[in-house]
């Protein structure tokens, strides 16, 4: 069972008044949604660590998992330069998102960066999604951040009926991660393809797994979203 350290400070957790200022958009977001909804606080696609390591030093018990052992390895060498008090509240694991169960439960769930992306397709979503639930406490909240694809309408032909179906825009390319080797290792760099789901299917996804869509925003300062937006930021819970 996770147990969040005591800590002294100028509030419950240590922080300043000021200890917020100038913190990144997505960083200042998710702090404010671990404020809200308590710890420890479990990173699903942790990468390498950025998240995980602004919880922790904002007070927050955090567990980061991530299916590339190159980015835990990236994470972990961040530990030396951080004080003990907050590399001990920073845990990180190699493991597969969609199948991944630990022994504890979360009141919250993060899947930053867009982390569902990863997923290849609608069944390893919904695994993603179950693993989600699976590790919610009672009451808990799942908060997600991913690539939208915006919409455009597309003309019609000449030869359609005026006022034809409008078709969403679709990239020209992929967006790929790439994975560099290690020194000395004889396998290619590894190049992970990310996958843009649409908030229709997400919403489809997340019912499945028996999670509500509460919140959706276009921005990490609480912009409501629109199709035309480049990020979707949705919050689900049981």
């Amino acid at each position: 069972m996770l147990v969040a350290p005591q800590m002294g400070g100028n509030d419950a957790r240590g922080r300043t008044p000021l200890s917020l200022v100038g913190q990144e958009p997505d960083l200042l977001f998710y702090t404010r949604q671990a404020t809200e909804h308590g710890e420890p606080v479990l990173v699903l696609g942790a990468a390498n660590g950025r998240v995980v390591w602004a919880l922790a030093e904002h007070g927050f018990t955090t567990v980061g998992v991530d299916p590339s052992e190159v980015m835990i390895r990236s994470a972990e060498e961040r530990r030396a330069s951080e004080s003990q008090e907050v590399s001990h509240r920073a845990r990180f694991q190699v493991g597969d998102l969609r199948s991944l169960r630990l022994p504890d439960r979360f009141p919250l769930v993060l899947a930053p960066q867009h982390a569902l992306g990863l997923m290849p397709g609608n069944d390893d979503l919904e695994a993603f999604l179950a693993t989600v639930r699976h590790h919610l406490a009672p009451g808990g909240t799942f908060v997600y951040d991913v690539l939208n694809t915006p919409r455009e309408p597309v003309l019609p032909r000449d030869d359609e009926e005026p006022g034809a179906g409008l078709e969403p825009r679709r990239p020209l390319f992929a967006l790929h991660l790439r994975e560099r080797k290690r020194p000395g290792a004889p396998s290619p760099i590894r190049r992970l393809k990310l996958r843009h789901f649409s908030p229709e299917e997400l919403d489809t996804a997340l019912t499945t797994a028996g999670l509500v869509p509460r919140e959706r925003y276009g921005r990490f300062d609480g912009k409501p979203f629109d199709l035309e937006d480049s990020r979707h930021i949705g919050i689900a819970g049981p």
